[in-house]
């Protein structure tokens, strides 16, 4: 399966110490360069932890970084007011025909019927993992938790993610 990544994805699972999995599960991770720069570049100066997993995990050769070539797919991702790194994530996904795109930004998810992507976002990965057995059930909770810490996600989308944990044990 080839998944494209934006940078709040990888920030969240470093953080919760999912990224690698996440990529095993996957397959075929990629992200586009401004999101590189965004994570690992502007992460490293600020002397972020998760700056430096990012980088490890791509120097392992598990997340690819990829140029885009169609610069015309950025300009039309324009259009719809998203920018930056998740603007080149959507027009990577589009270039690479890729099966997925995992964001956490509000905004690519409210139009993301309106950009043609299918996505997925961090808790819902843990999900994935859980289910596919990759992670146990203390694991789920326990990124479920780090997640409500980082507070970037609503309790109610966490404590769903939870409730299907709970019911699946």
């Amino acid at each position: 399966m080839l998944i494209v990544n934006d940078a709040m994805v990888l920030i969240h699972l470093a953080k919760i110490t999912l990224l690698e999995k996440s990529c095993d599960y996957f397959g075929k991770v990629l992200i586009p360069e401004m999101v590189f720069d965004e994570t690992v570049k502007a992460g490293k100066k600020k002397g972020f932890d998760d700056a430096m997993l990012i980088e490890e995990i791509i120097k392992k050769g598990k997340i690819k970084v990829k140029k885009i070539k169609k610069k015309d797919f950025v300009k039309r991702v324009h259009n719809f007011n998203v920018f930056g790194g998740e603007a080149e994530a959507v027009a990577l996904y589009w270039q690479e025909q890729a099966n997925l795109m995992a964001s956490d930004d509000d905004n690519v998810r409210r139009k993301k019927e309106l950009l043609e992507i299918s996505l997925i976002g961090t808790p819902s990965i843990i999900l994935a993992l859980f289910a596919a057995k990759k992670i146990k059930p203390e694991k789920a909770r326990q990124s479920i938790n780090k997640l409500r810490k980082i507070g970037w996600f609503s309790n109610e989308v966490l404590d769903r993610i939870l409730l299907e944990v709970e019911k699946n044990e």
